[in-house]
C-alpha cells in the first residue's frame, strides 16, 4: 500500500543482512547486489583478517537468511500470477553476509565490520543492518556486538535486531536488541495479536523492551533449495516458498519498512524513525478474561504494555506517510478532510467455530474528489472488547480495502489513487453490543518536487 501511494520501493537504500546467507539463485533474489560468505580467519594470528567469498548462493544450510532477504526485498517473481510473495521493499539494494546459522551466528562481528567497510557501505549506500539472530542474558553495553551496533548508529545506519523467541515470560529479550543504538522487533500475527513466543522485556526498564511489533507468525517467503535448506517444508501452493514463524520473520518486515522510509526521507535516522513508529503504530490488546465467549459484555480486554510490544503494531503506510510529510524538499502533501459521520452498529455475535449467530452493520457514503493520491478512512468506537470490521467499496461496488484487527478500538484503511465518485464505507459487527462509532475520511494529494 505504501509503495503504491508514495512511489517508494526502497530504491537506492542498501540493506545489509547478517544471517546464514542468501540464495541468490532463487528467482525472487536474482537482484542481490552483493553476496558473501564469511569463511573465517586467514591465519591464526589476530592480524590475519577474514576471508569473504563472493558466491551466487551463500545459504547452503538452513535457508534462514534467504527467507529473511525475501521478506525484505524479494521480487515475488516465483509467485507471479498466483499468491504473490513480494518483499516489503523490493527495490532495496540487498547485501547478504553469510556469517553462521540463525541464532548461532559465528562471525557476527566480522559481518558488521564487512558492512562498515567504506568500499561496501558507500558503494551500496548501506543504511540498514538486519539481524534476525541473538543471544540470551543481560544487556552488556561493552559487548563487541553492542559496540559494533553503536559504531553503525553513529555512522547514520539503522541496526534492527530480533527481540527473540523466548516468550511469553518477562525478561526474555535478546540482549543485543536492548541497546539504545538499535531497534528491537517483536512478532505479531496478521490479526494484530502478539505472538506467544515473542520475547518480552522488563516492566519499567528504559532499555529492556521491544521497540515495535511486526508480522512474524506464519510468514511465507523464499525457500532456499540447496543443502539442508532443501529439507524445509515447502508451501503447498508453491514449493519455492516456505512458511515460518518467529521474531526472525518480524525483523525483516521492519527493515523493509525502514528502507521505504529512508528512500522517502534520506535524512531520517534511528531516532527519528523510532519517533515515527511511536506516533503511528497501533495499540495492541488481548482478552484477559471472557465469559461464554459469545457475550461481548463479558469480555475483559487489556492493552499490551511497552515491555511486551514496544510502541505497538507497525502501520507501514502511516510510517511512510510521516517520512514523506517530514521531507518538504522532496514532497508536497496537501490534505483535505471529507465530512465526518457518526453511526451505530447493532449487536452482533459471531462464534468462531459455528459461523455468525447474528450480524449487523452500518453503511456510510463518501464523495471522493478527483486528483487524490490516497483516500484514508478511519473508524473509532473506543471499546477494545468489541470486534468490528471495516470494508471500503469503490464507485463500481468493488471491495478495495478492508481492516479486520482481532481486538482494537477502531479500524482504518488507506486506498491509493482512488477514483472520483461515491464510495461506500461499511462497518460490520463481529462480536459487539450495540456500538456507536465515529467515522472520518481524508484525501491526500502528494506532489513530488
Amino acid at each position: 500500500m505504501a509503495r503504491n501511494t508514495y512511489g517508494v520501493t526502497g530504491r537506492g537504500v542498501g540493506v545489509g543482512i547478517i544471517d546464514s546467507g542468501v540464495d541468490g539463485t532463487h528467482p525472487d533474489l536474482t537482484h542481490v547486489a552483493k553476496n558473501v560468505k564469511l569463511a573465517g580467519p586467514l591465519t591464526d594470528t589476530p592480524a590475519g583478517g577474514y576471508l569473504y567469498v563472493d558466491l551466487p548462493n551463500t545459504d547452503t544450510s538452513s535457508g534462514h537468511g534467504t527467507h529473511v532477504a525475501s521478506t525484505i526485498g524479494g521480487s515475488g517473481a516465483a509467485s507471479a500470477g498466483a499468491r504473490e510473495r513480494r518483499g516489503v521493499a523490493p527495490g532495496a539494494t540487498i547485501v547478504g553476509v553469510g556469517a553462521g546459522e540463525g541464532l548461532s551466528i559465528l562471525y557476527a562481528l566480522q559481518g558488521f565490520d564487512y558492512l562498515m567497510k567504506p568500499e561496501i557501505r558507500e558503494t551500496y549506500n548501506i543504511r540498514v543492518i538486519s539481524n534476525s539472530w541473538g543471544s540470551s542474558g543481560e544487556f552488556a553495553p561493552y559487548n563487541p556486538i553492542s559496540l559494533a551496533a553503536k559504531r553503525a548508529y553513529e555512522a547514520g545506519m539503522v541496526v534492527v535486531f530480533a527481540a527473540g523467541n523466548e516468550g511469553p515470560g518477562a525478561n526474555t529479550l535478546n540482549p543485543y536488541s536492548a541497546s539504545p543504538c538499535v531497534m528491537s522487533v517483536a512478532a505479531g500475527d496478521k490479526q494484530g495479536y502478539l505472538g506467544d513466543f515473542s520475547s518480552r522485556g522488563r516492566a519499567g526498564d528504559p532499555l529492556v523492551h521491544p521497540d515495535v511489533t511486526a508480522p512474524g507468525v506464519d510468514i511465507s517467503a523464499a525457500r532456499a533449495l540447496t543443502g539442508l535448506a532443501a529439507t524445509t517444508v515447502p508451501d503447498v501452493d508453491n514449493p519455492r516458498y516456505s512458511t515460518i514463524s518467529g521474531t526472525s520473520m518480524a525483523t525483516p518486515h521492519i527493515s523493509g519498512v525502514v528502507a521505504l522510509m529512508l528512500e522517502a526521507n534520506p535524512k531520517m535516522n534511528l531516532d527519528s524513525i523510532l519517533a515515527t513508529f511511536k506516533k503511528t503504530s497501533r495499540k495492541m490488546y488481548y482478552a484477559a478474561q471472557t465469559g461464554s465467549g459469545l457475550d461481548p459484555n463479558q469480555v475483559v480486554v487489556k492493552q499490551r504494555e511497552e515491555w511486551e510490544v514496544g510502541y505497538g503494531y507497525v502501520d507501514a503506510n502511516a510510517a511512510v506517510r510521516e517520512a514523506v510529510r517530514l521531507n518538504p524538499v522532496r514532497y508536497s502533501v496537501q490534505t483535505t478532510a471529507l465530512p465526518g459521520w457518526t453511526g451505530t452498529v447493532g449487536a452482533a455475535v459471531c462464534a468462531p467455530t459455528a459461523g455468525c449467530v447474528q450480524n449487523a452493520e452500518h453503511t456510510q457514503t463518501l464523495n471522493v474528489p478527483s486528483g487524490a493520491s490516497v483516500l484514508r478512512v478511519a473508524t473509532e468506537w473506543g471499546n477494545p472488547a468489541f470486534d468490528l470490521d471495516l470494508e471500503v467499496y469503490n464507485p463500481a461496488g468493488q471491495l478495495v480495502g478492508s481492516s479486520a484487527q482481532g481486538t482494537s478500538t477502531g479500524e482504518a484503511v488507506s486506498i491509493p489513487k482512488p477514483v472520483a465518485g461515491t464510495w461506500r464505507v461499511v462497518l460490520k459487527g463481529f462480536l459487539n453490543a450495540p456500538t456507536t462509532y465515529t467515522g472520518s475520511a481524508e484525501v491526500d494529494k502528494i506532489v513530488r518536487q
